[in-house]
């Protein structure tokens, strides 16, 4: 439809349509001419709704423009040069100068709208080359800010995070709690550093501090610094690995530490005097032989109480994808009562969580317990504090008494086993007992023989808790008992053992 066909002539167009809209335009605002100066500026106001400009007298082209006084704010005054580039069918461009006030005053604002027509009339744009002037300034200050995230995104500390959550959380499902822990025990040195200015001799003196407290340890952190680096080569982060070559700071050793009975009864008795949670959760470490991620982590839902049974899902039993299922742990006496006096710590205000949900061990009501190297140092100095009062019982000097020789949580798994096989326990009930992988069981067989040894890793468990009894309680009725299994524990502890940090509770099988 054309303009003929609504219009039919010209001061139809006019007043139907211009005159309205320049009415509903002037009604926004009102310009006026005035010679800006300093006292003028200061005592003009505009009208309510209305925003007011007003053009120099003396350089026409220059003004002053007056927004409103409103309820959120207003009376803003600002210097304005106008102009047009290009003749009468060109845009016109306005350009704000500045706000009158200690930022401009009417005659530096004017000598400056001045300068701004010069340019025009040689041929520029300011108008256009301000707007530049500001994306360009946008520009940079992204790619100050890209540079910044990816300064962020390449210190080792946040490298780290990225790399157990996009390689080690979905390649090692089964162990990536481990890298984890490594990697951030060797952070203290490197967690400042962008990974691609690392020098080879930080790691070393990294690994060189671990492997003073534990060298277990610091091969652990050699492995997973060494697959870190890769996985950022491969990742185009480095160039290079700062690990190429790197020999680690030591060998693995196959540990043979076992706690004798003695050891055994004062660590129970320590950890009864830890109180909850550490303390009911080393107690169960020595009654059930688990592992302490294992033990750590447990839920309500996993212990069937009727049953006398923990069944531990298969995502928290240490194997590879391939030997991976449920474990189930039959629970012996001693278990039992410590699962009976656990209390149960309801999770914070608007977390919904199920009983079956809950962990045993918990300070929080809904996630795990952790910090288990600070337990272990409580436990020693319980532990060296009971030898110093045995000692004063005994008219003894306290400062003779040595504290109990290296050992780890790992350490009460090991001992039960040494324990089971001094009992005469069949090897694989042993190694099902412990969620070890048993040789020549097919895949099905594994699925379901968890079961089918029910009374037989039963049955072993409670020659354990039999055992307990008489090294901790002194139940004479297993005093042949405990007597056949100290002189093999006694064996293995008089061995010479492997320098290995106190506080080092890494799960090697």
């Amino acid at each position: 439809m054309g303009a003929a066909d609504c219009y039919t002539n010209t001061a139809d167009l006019v007043c139907t349509v211009l005159i309205p809209c320049l009415s509903a335009f002037l009604k926004l605002e009102a310009q006026m001419k005035a010679k800006l100066t300093k006292k003028f500026v200061d005592g003009v106001a505009a009208e309510a709704g209305k925003r007011l400009t007003i053009w120099d007298t003396d350089l026409p082209a220059f003004g002053l423009m007056v927004t409103p006084l409103g309820p959120r704010g207003g009376g803003v005054k600002s210097y304005i040069v106008q102009y047009r580039c290009g003749g009468r069918g060109a845009p016109i461009r306005r350009v704000t100068i500045g706000h009158h006030g200690a930022e401009w005053q009417p005659g530096p604002a004017r000598e400056e709208a001045a300068e701004i027509l010069r340019q025009v009339r040689r041929g520029g744009d300011p108008f256009e080359e301000r707007r530049q002037s500001r994306e360009d300034q946008r520009l940079a200050q992204l790619d100050r800010l890209n540079e910044m995230s990816r300064d962020l995104d390449l210190v080792f500390a946040t490298f780290r995070e990225t790399f157990v959550e996009d390689y080690a959380k979905v390649r090692q499902t089964r162990s990536w709690e481990k890298t984890e822990r490594a990697l951030k025990d060797a952070g203290i040195e490197l967690d400042a550093t962008r990974i691609d200015k690392i020098e080879r001799e930080s790691i070393k003196w990294s690994l060189d501090r671990i492997a003073k407290r534990s060298m277990s340890a610091a091969i652990e952190a050699h492995k997973a610094l060494g697959r870190m680096f890769r996985w950022a080569v491969s990742e185009g982060k480095i160039e290079k690995s700062p690990m190429v070559d790197m020999e680690p700071p030591g060998k693995d050793k196959v540990r043979k530490r076992v706690l004798h009975g003695d050891e055994l009864r004062e660590l129970w008795q320590a950890a009864e005097a830890m109180g909850y949670p550490f303390g009911p959760l080393i107690l169960l470490l020595i009654a059930t032989g688990q592992r302490l991620r294992q033990v750590s982590n447990a839920k309500w839902g996993e212990i069937r109480k009727k049953e006398k049974v923990w069944l531990i899902p298969e995502e928290r039993v240490k194997a590879d994808d391939s030997h991976q299922r449920e474990h189930l742990v039959p629970l012996n006496a001693r278990a039992m009562r410590i699962i009976d006096h656990l209390p149960d710590i309801a999770p914070p205000d608007g977390v919904k969580l199920t009983k079956s949900a809950r962990p045993l061990f918990t300070t929080t009501g809904d996630r795990p317990v952790s910090g288990f190297s600070k337990a272990k140092t409580r436990a020693d100095t319980l532990l060296l504090a009971a030898r110093h009062k045995a000692a004063k019982e005994q008219g003894l000097d306290p400062d003779d008494v040595e504290a109990m020789d290296n050992w780890t949580n790992h350490d009460i798994r090991r001992t039960l086993s040494t324990a089971l096989q001094a009992l005469k326990v069949a090897s694989n009930i042993i190694d099902l007992i412990q969620a070890h992988v048993v040789k020549g069981m097919t895949r099905v067989a594994r699925h379901y023989q968890h079961w089918e040894f029910y009374e037989e890793k039963r049955d072993a468990l409670d020659l354990w808790n039999q055992y307990l009894d008489g090294v901790i309680d002194g139940d004479p009725k297993h005093a042949e008992l405990v007597e056949r299994v100290n002189f093999r524990l006694l064996r293995w502890s008089d061995d010479e053992q492997e320098e290995d940090g106190l506080a080092n509770n890494d799960e090697a099988d």
